[in-house]
């Protein structure tokens, strides 16, 4: 049954794909935008007040299984491998708990994530799971984790990424591929799923040069990740091709259908130049708060924007950030670079995920015939809405 169409009014209405609009309407119907700066509901419109309103958030990259951590694991500051040992010990011991519990953790995050503006996300899948888990709610983006570096887990892998892409398909959930890491996940497996994205026309994401670690891991095959895959038995000779760089993983990815690098932290200037020649293809996802817990040196984000890079803004998970508030992350990121224009912050957390999540037919920015999932940032005197949003919180209408 449709509903009566509602016109809502606001001292600055940000569309996102244009310029603010001062006292601007927007017009509702059946949950979706029909027109963006007029009224064509028949009645007054109601009045929002002194307020900016915009679409709601896109998280471009979280892990919503770890929802119910009380705090981040480990210590802020702690070596990168051994605070994966601890979010592995915490996923075996979960392993042994009802898959309740881990539906019920995920649900915790997508209730939290909507209470703190964020219309929609890209979730990291671990089995076992169910795409029920996520069929009602159509902003979560389901993006299969394959983690498995010997080469005999490869067929299995793919097995999963290929039944998980048909999945989606039948039941109309948006789906994708998520190869975790180089460090995790055999050269070959990246290759296939980088594939299976084209083919599929969906989204995948991937860690990628994320720790001195990992890069040390990649070009010696030594180091604190080396020590950890021994630990776990996983480890022998010839299972890493020595000499490998972020720039080979960003070859190979190239031909998928949209790439989502998660963080880039330590992204060379080859690798930048590779990234800012294909926005089309590939985003470039920082996690700030996730950044901050590690001590990583700064992000090259500012050299990022300034290329043209397309970039977008994750949580990550509660095992390394204390809450799913996707803004304070933001908030973080424009007071450590202020040289980012404000403008840019909204657009890393609404129309550039959607698009490199391929959901930007219903979010990421208030169009016409988009979903109306929409936030409310107080104005608290600042003249400029853009400036007065980053320091404000969003407020789901």
């Amino acid at each position: 049954m449709s509903q009566p169409a509602v016109c809502y009014q606001a001292k600055w209405l940000i569309p996102v794909d244009q310029p603010p609009i001062e006292n601007g309407l927007l017009t509702v119907a059946d949950g979706r935008i029909v027109a963006v700066g007029e009224n064509l509901a028949g009645v007054a419109p109601i009045d929002l007040g002194e307020v900016a309103l915009a679409p709601g958030l896109v998280n471009a990259h979280t892990h919503l299984e770890f929802s119910d951590v009380e705090q981040p694991l480990g210590e802020a500051g702690m070596a990168f491998p051994l605070w994966i040992q601890q979010v592995v010990g915490r996923r075996r011991v979960a392993g042994e708990l009802l898959e309740s519990q881990k539906v019920a953790a995920i649900s915790t995050g997508i209730r939290e994530s909507q209470e703190q503006g964020i219309a929609a996300l890209g979730e990291i899948t671990t089995v076992p799971y169910s795409l029920e888990m996520y069929a009602a709610e159509p902003g979560v983006v389901s993006l299969l984790e394959l983690i498995g570096l010997s080469p005999e887990r490869g067929a299995e892998l793919l097995d999963n990424a290929k039944r998980h892409l048909q999945q989606g398909k039948s039941r109309g959930v948006p789906v994708g591929l998520s190869p975790h890491a180089p460090y995790s996940v055999n050269f070959d497996v990246v290759a296939a799923a980088a594939q299976l994205s084209a083919e599929s026309k969906t989204p995948l994401a991937m860690h990628l040069a994320e720790s001195p670690d990992e890069l040390e891991l990649l070009d010696s095959q030594g180091g604190l990740f080396r020590e950890m895959l021994e630990k776990f038995g996983i480890w022998r000779d010839g299972l890493l091709e020595p000499g490998k760089g972020p720039l080979d993983y960003l070859q190979m990815l190239d031909v998928a259908h949209h790439t989502l690098l998660i963080h880039g932290n330590y992204f060379d200037e080859a690798a930048i130049d590779y990234v800012a020649a294909r926005p089309q293809r590939m985003t470039v996802v920082y996690c700030p708060r996730t950044h901050a817990y590690f001590g990583h040196p700064k992000h090259p984000l500012p050299e990022l924007y300034r290329r043209g890079v397309a970039l977008a803004i994750g949580t990550d998970s509660r095992a390394s950030t204390p809450d799913l508030s996707l803004w304070r992350d933001v908030q973080l990121a424009a007071k450590s670079f202020p040289e980012i224009p404000p403008e840019a912050w909204l657009k890393m957390v609404t129309q550039t995920p959607a698009a490199a999540l391929g959901i930007d037919h219903n979010y990421g920015s208030l169009t016409v015939g988009k979903l109306a999932k929409l936030i409310t940032f107080r104005l608290d005197g600042f003249a400029n809405p853009l400036e007065a949003i980053l320091v404000a919180e969003p407020t789901p209408v």
